[in-house]
């Protein structure tokens, strides 16, 4: 059986943060929909790829919208 996971990013290429981050976790409840097996993202602090100044918070939230995808910051 082929496991597959996604590795993601959340980065600052749009000025509304607040909206790119609720796209986020809608598109991690779609890959547990979906049946993927794994949700990582990039830990990059005060970079233009890391908007989430907090991986572990950014996660928390993804953690609440899904019920199996497993989740962890890639460092």
């Amino acid at each position: 059986m082929i496991k597959i996971g996604v590795f993601d990013h959340v980065d600052r290429s749009r000025a509304d943060a607040t909206r790119q981050l609720e796209e986020r976790l809608v598109l991690a409840e779609q890959y547990d929909a979906a049946g993927f097996h794994a949700y990582h993202v990039a830990e990059h602090h005060s970079t233009p790829v890391g908007l989430s100044s907090s991986p572990l918070v950014y996660l928390s939230a993804v953690a609440q919208r899904t019920k199996n995808l497993r989740i962890g910051p890639l460092v």
